[in-house]
C-alpha cells in the first residue's frame, strides 16, 4: 500500500462534489427549518435551532452528501438530576404491548451508558395538560419518560410532513428504536435519488464525566488540556434510544474533539473518510450496520491517542495509519469487545453478529494483503 494509490483512491471515491454538496444542502436546511418551526409552533419545548452534528457536519461524509443528521433540543425548562433509581413502572397494556402504566413491578438499575433523568424543579405546564390535548405530558413521577419524548416528537414531525406541499417528496419513517425521526427525501432539485435527514430529541443534561467513564485517561498525550477542558466543560447529554432509559449521549463532545483535529495539516480525517469508503467493502452484504461509521470514528480516536503527535499523521504518514487503524480494527473484533472512546463500559460491539465480525476481519485482512485490489 502505498500513498500515491490511496490518494487517488480519495480523489476518485472519498471525496464530495463541491456542486452536488452545495445543491443538496441548500435544499435540506430551510427544510428542516421549516419543519422543526411547525414542531416549535405546536410544542415550544422543542427548540426551533437544532444542533448540526454527524459526519457531514463534522467533515467526514464520503462521497456523496445524502445524509445530514440535527439533535433537536427538548426544553425541560427546569433542572435535573441523574439517578440510578426507578423512574415509572411498566407493565402490559390492554392491547398486550409493553407500556407506562402503574404495576407493582419496578424498573431495574439503569444499564451501563443509560440513565434516568429526573425533574428537581418546576416543570413548565407539563402536569397541567392532558394527555390527548396539547403538548402531551412526558413525565411520570418527575420522570423523564423517553418513549413518551419520542412519540410526542415523531408525531409532530410527520405532521409537519404530512402538509400537501412537503408530503409529495418527503417520508417520515415510523416509529422505531433509533431515537431519531428519519425522513427520507425524494426530488428533482437534489443530486442523487434520495437523501436521509435524522432529527433527534436531546436533552442538554451537561451531565459531568464520572471517573468509571475511564475519560481522559491518565498519562495520555491527546488530546491536549484545553480541548480536555472545553469537552468536560461541555458534558453528557441524553437521547430517547430506549422507551424507559435515556441513552448518554457523547454527540458534542466528539463533535468538540474533532474541531481543529487536523489544523496543523494532518491527515486525521482523511485517514478516517478512506477506512470509511473500504468499510462498504469489507461489509458481507446486508449486513451493513455491523461494523458502522461510528465504531470507525472510535477507532479514529483510540488510534489517535495512541498515536497522539502531529509527525505520526502527515500526509505521508497516510498509509502507516490506515494500515494501523486496519489493524486495531481487527484487534478489537477479535476481542469482541470496542469501548466507546468517551466511556469504556460501553462495548460498541455488544450483541453484533460474530459470525459477520469474522467474515469482515478476514475481508480487512484480503485488503491489507492485496490493497491494490481495492485501491485501483
Amino acid at each position: 500500500m502505498d500513498n500515491t494509490m490511496l490518494n487517488r483512491f480519495y480523489e476518485d471515491n472519498v471525496k464530495m462534489t463541491r456542486d452536488e454538496t452545495k445543491q443538496n444542502v441548500e435544499f435540506v436546511k430551510p427544510l428542516v427549518q421549516d419543519i422543526l418551526q411547525y414542531v416549535h409552533d405546536r410544542d415550544k419545548r422543542f427548540q426551533i435551532q437544532p444542533l448540526n452534528v454527524g459526519s457531514y457536519y463534522s467533515r467526514l461524509k464520503v462521497s456523496r452528501a445524502d445524509e445530514f443528521d440535527y439533535s433537536v433540543v427538548l426544553d425541560v425548562g427546569s433542572s435535573l438530576g441523574w439517578t440510578t433509581g426507578t423512574p415509572a413502572y411498566y407493565g402490559y397494556n390492554s392491547n398486550g404491548n409493553k407500556e407506562v402504566v402503574r404495576t407493582s413491578f419496578p424498573l431495574p438499575a439503569a444499564p451501563v451508558g443509560k440513565c434516568f433523568i429526573q425533574i428537581t424543579g418546576l416543570v413548565k405546564t407539563w402536569d397541567n395538560e392532558r394527555l390527548n390535548e396539547g403538548p402531551a405530558c412526558l413525565s411520570i413521577d418527575d420522570h423523564i419518560i423517553p418513549i413518551k419524548v419520542k412519540r410526542r416528537f415523531k408525531a409532530l414531525v410527520s405532521e409537519a410532513v404530512n402538509r400537501p406541499r412537503i408530503r409529495q417528496y418527503v417520508d417520515a419513517q415510523r416509529l422505531s428504536e433509533s431515537p431519531a425521526a428519519t425522513l427520507t427525501i425524494r426530488h428533482h432539485k437534489i443530486a442523487g435519488e434520495t437523501i436521509s435527514v435524522d432529527l433527534a430529541p436531546l436533552i442538554e443534561g451537561h451531565v459531568p464525566f464520572k471517573t468509571e467513564f475511564g475519560w481522559p485517561r491518565p498519562g495520555a498525550r491527546w488530546p491536549s488540556s484545553t480541548k480536555i477542558q472545553e469537552i468536560k466543560t461541555e458534558g453528557i447529554h441524553e437521547v430517547a434510544k430506549d422507551p424507559f432509559y435515556w441513552s448518554l449521549s457523547f454527540v458534542t463532545c466528539e463533535k468538540k474533539l474533532l474541531e481543529g483535529i487536523d489544523s496543523n495539516g494532518t491527515c486525521r480525517k482523511k485517514s478516517q473518510r478512506i477506512i470509511k469508503k473500504l468499510r462498504e467493502m469489507w461489509c458481507p452484504k446486508g449486513t451493513k450496520q455491523v461494523i458502522t461509521s461510528y465504531h470507525l470514528k472510535n477507532i479514529l480516536f483510540w488510534e489517535c491517542e495512541i498515536r497522539p503527535f502531529d509527525a505520526e499523521w502527515t500526509n505521508e504518514q497516510l498509509s502507516v495509519r490506515i494500515e494501523s487503524m486496519c489493524y486495531l480494527l481487527i484487534q478489537h473484533i477479535q476481542r469482541g469487545n470496542l469501548p466507546l472512546y468517551f466511556h469504556t463500559g460501553v462495548n460498541l460491539l455488544e450483541n453484533k453478529d460474530r459470525d459477520a465480525l469474522d467474515q469482515v476481519v478476514q475481508n480487512i485482512f484480503k485488503f491489507l494483503n492485496n490493497p491494490e485490489h481495492y485501491l485501483i
